[in-house]
């Protein structure tokens, strides 16, 4: 009896500390972007980016992309997701030339994102369609008015 209550301790607390680890390694991912984020704000034109600011506003809670708070955004694997489609989505706009250390930061960053698998292929794709699609829906309205 007592080895088998030992055993479902020993592997609960073995479970425990693989979410503890997933939960830092996504905060991580968070902060990193977050910075990229920050680091690039005041070089580029905000108002160009703002339907995809919005979109990702959506499922950012109390905060900004901008500067992102709170344990609850930071320990989330959906902003990090967010965060890689909105700075891929300005690296898409901006000159080549332009951000060569943050383009690396994304890409290592979007890598181990990647590799903690939160989310299948598909969904991520079909996520970052509908967040181009937003976008396109915004502009077209915009221009309309």
């Amino acid at each position: 009896m007592y080895t088998n209550k030992h055993a479902a301790k020993s592997l609960e607390k073995q479970h425990l500390r693989g979410v503890r680890k997933y939960y830092l390694c996504i905060t991580d991912i968070n902060i990193a972007l977050s910075k990229v984020h920050q680091a690039i704000m005041p070089q580029i034109d905000l108002e160009q980016y703002k339907f995809a600011t919005e979109y990702i506003h959506q499922y950012i809670s109390h905060t900004s992309v901008w500067n992102l708070k709170f344990v609850v955004n930071l320990e989330s694997p959906e902003v990090a997701l967010l965060q890689i489609f909105h700075l891929h989505y300005i690296f898409e706009q901006e000159p080549v030339e332009k951000f060569a250390n943050e383009r690396a930061i994304l890409k290592e960053q979007e890598e181990a994102f990647l590799a903690l698998k939160p989310f299948k292929e598909d969904h991520i794709e079909r996520r970052r369609q509908a967040m181009l699609d937003d976008i396109i829906k915004q502009l077209s309205a915009n221009m309309k008015e």
